[in-house]
């Protein structure tokens, strides 16, 4: 996303002045692993707008998203609610929309980005139907990229066709030879790296999964990337890449001539990076709409962890609504232990923001000498300082304005 080069620009002058600790730049897990591991997916939101009591079809449809995002399931990360249009409602529901009219069509089901519900317009709306519930829960694309990063692999590449046979072919040669070159690169370096400094073994691998723009299978696909930057409806002649990583998160869109070496290899080394920065809403990306154990696959990462060292590293929080996990923290070094439940923070539907963190006793510091209020306002004016250069140093060269 356009804004990540502002957020590394935060966290370099928060670093500098000593506002971010030197240990949490101190993550050797590469942002991939960590991702999967750790970023429990943000949960979208739906709303389904009616006039009068459901009917009895519409109940279970309901039901049956309802229950694939339940706590118990915990596969899908979405929410739905109801709203029920009344005379007294109406203007409720159009600021709810952004819109100054109401849907032409009754009833209707609208659906947001994570943490965007009555901040921005809807992403997608439509009606409330059998396919309409399949293509929420599951498409082919989507369930082959669930397959392939629930296996460990490094990164899925979405390649959206532009229907141009040319420009599709030589996109496509390139990012497959640049990602055959980065997975050997990434192969030798691990190689060569002494057994002292190696940690538990990765293995980098990537994939790549065309789609067209006309497959009706991958509607809500299309709707959840293409909706992702505020310009891309204006490249619909030119092929598109999302890489994806983690647990469903797309990193930003590679557009046109923007699909060059440099931009490949950026976004590269950014996935298997080390995980400079372990908040995820720090991070780039937009998490997508899926179905997919995540923790299964997480936990089954963890029980190699142990094979390899017996012992496991601390889990981080991962929003500030999100709930942190539970560790205990005992000996003189500190050793964090993964409680039974660490990895139960992603399955629940209703996201706990008051669970307590562990608890680890610190030295005091006075930040810069200047007191709680004093250090609050030099981190603000330093971090609005940070945008304003970000802004001015964004470069629109992603999508092919070079």
């Amino acid at each position: 996303m356009k804004r990540q080069r502002i957020t590394i620009i935060i966290l370099t002058v928060l670093f500098v002045f000593g506002l971010i600790p030197s240990s949490a730049f101190a993550c050797s897990t590469p942002v991939f692993r960590y991702a999967l591991e750790r970023w429990a997916a943000d949960y979208y939101e739906a709303v389904f707008i009616h006039r009068g009591p459901l009917t009895q079809d519409e109940k279970q449809l309901l039901d049956k998203l309802r229950q694939e995002g339940s706590a118990d399931v915990a596969l899908l990360n979405l929410r739905v609610l109801e709203m029920d249009i009344t005379s007294s409602t109406e203007e409720k529901v159009k600021t709810l929309l952004m819109s100054e009219k109401l849907p032409e069509t009754l009833p209707v089901l609208v659906l947001w980005y994570p943490w965007q519900k009555g901040r921005t317009p809807p992403i997608w709306q439509g009606r409330l139907t059998p396919s309409t519930v399949k293509a929420f829960l599951q498409s082919p694309v989507r369930q082959k990229l669930a397959e392939y990063l629930t296996e460990g692999q490094t990164a899925v590449w979405i390649f959206f066709e532009s229907g141009n046979a040319a420009k599709d072919k030589a996109a496509l040669g390139l990012l497959e030879k640049e990602l055959e070159t980065a997975t050997q690169e990434l192969k030798d370096e691990a190689e060569s790296m002494p057994d002292e400094l190696a940690g538990p073994e990765l293995t980098y691998e990537f994939s790549i999964l065309p789609v067209s723009r006309s497959d009706p299978n991958e509607s809500v696909l299309l709707s959840l990337l293409l909706n992702s930057e505020p310009d891309l409806d204006e490249y619909a002649g030119e092929p598109v890449i999302f890489p994806v990583f983690g647990r469903g998160r797309a990193l930003y869109a590679l557009i046109g001539e923007g699909i060059n070496t440099d931009n490949i290899r950026e976004a590269v080394a950014f996935i298997v990076g080390p995980c400079g920065c372990e908040i995820k809403m720090l991070n780039p990306g937009v998490d997508l709409l899926m179905a997919a154990n995540w923790d299964a696959a997480a936990m089954q990462f963890y029980e190699e962890f142990y094979e390899t060292y017996n012992e496991v590293p601390a889990l981080t929080g991962v929003m500030p609504e999100a709930p942190t996990a539970k560790l205990d923290t005992e000996s003189k070094a500190v050793e964090n232990t993964l409680s039974s439940d660490a990895l139960d923070s992603g399955s629940t539907q209703t996201l706990a923001a008051d669970e307590q963190a562990p608890t680890v006793e610190v030295k005091k510091q006075k930040l810069l000498g200047l007191g709680l209020m004093g250090t609050t306002g030099v981190m603000l004016a330093i971090i609005i300082l940070a945008v304003v250069l970000g802004t001015v140093a964004l470069s629109p060269r992603r999508k092919g304005h070079l």
